[in-house]
């Protein structure tokens, strides 16, 4: 089944705290979530297209979560963290460029199922995993809450998972499971940091980056994963249906809001 893990001889996490499921978690924030939770003694499962890091405490699985095939494979290897505690929906797909009238229909599909589609069905899959005080947390955009010219894709998976995250949160409400998301704003990926160093100007295209946010930078991948990490947590007990922008203030300002990311 491709899942790998460390040796058995090292240090096993506490068994108290709650198994954690994280998609895409190869790299970017996915990356720096299953990180945070390694760091902090939770059993993690990250799963990517590409294998993630192999982390202390950890098990890595390849598995597309857009394929039937790929999220039984989450569920079965979940089964070894001893239940999921918290589900993490962060695998994204960002490739299917263009606007309403030239985004390819193969595009078009990838992005709704991968973005969309996948965050309800391996919910589906794990939900008899998940006890209750179980969270999910679904890592949305905001470009879920305003749109990009030219990005009509993603724009609208991202902006169904926002209202999906809210289905979510009353359904699984009378089992006790809380859902969340958070909606980030331009952070220091890779494919960030790519885009912006194969442009015709890389140090005007970063201060257009950063000019997005009040705080004038990029977000870094940790700082998204620390909020995550508060609304997986019982810190965030009351919490569910929320959407919150880690954005620098991206959404606070009618000028900023509608510019692309």
């Amino acid at each position: 089944m491709a899942v790998s893990a460390l040796p058995a001889t090292s240090t096993a996490p506490p068994a108290s705290l709650p198994g954690v499921v994280i998609t895409g978690a190869a790299r970017g924030i996915g990356r720096a979530i299953a990180e945070l939770y390694v760091e902090r003694g939770h059993p993690v499962l990250g799963v990517d297209l590409n294998l993630p890091p192999l982390m202390k405490g950890s098990l890595r699985l390849r598995a597309d979560v857009a394929s039937a095939a790929g999220r039984s494979r989450i569920a079965r290897a979940a089964r070894e963290l001893g239940g999921v505690g918290v589900l993490v929906n962060n695998a994204a797909y960002q490739g299917a460029h263009g606007g309403v009238l030239d985004v390819s229909a193969r595009g078009w599909a990838r992005a709704l199922n991968v973005n969309l589609s996948a965050p309800l069905l391996l919910t589906r899959d794990l939900i008899d995993l998940m006890p209750k005080g179980s969270a999910i947390v679904n890592v949305a955009s905001v470009q879920g809450m305003f749109a990009e010219q030219g990005n009509a894709a993603y724009n609208a998976s991202k902006g169904g998972l926002v209202n999906l995250t809210r289905a979510m949160a009353l359904d699984l409400a009378p089992r006790e499971i809380r859902v969340n998301a958070v909606a980030p704003g331009a952070i220091s990926t890779e494919s960030v940091l790519q885009s912006i160093a194969v442009s015709a100007d890389p140090e005007q295209t970063r201060r257009d980056y950063e000019d997005l946010h009040a705080l004038r930078r990029l977000g870094e991948p940790r700082e998204v994963a620390q909020v995550v990490y508060f609304l997986g947590s019982t810190e965030a007990s009351f919490l569910t249906g929320v959407i919150l922008p880690v954005d620098g203030g991206m959404t606070a300002s009618f000028m900023m809001a509608g510019r692309p990311v």
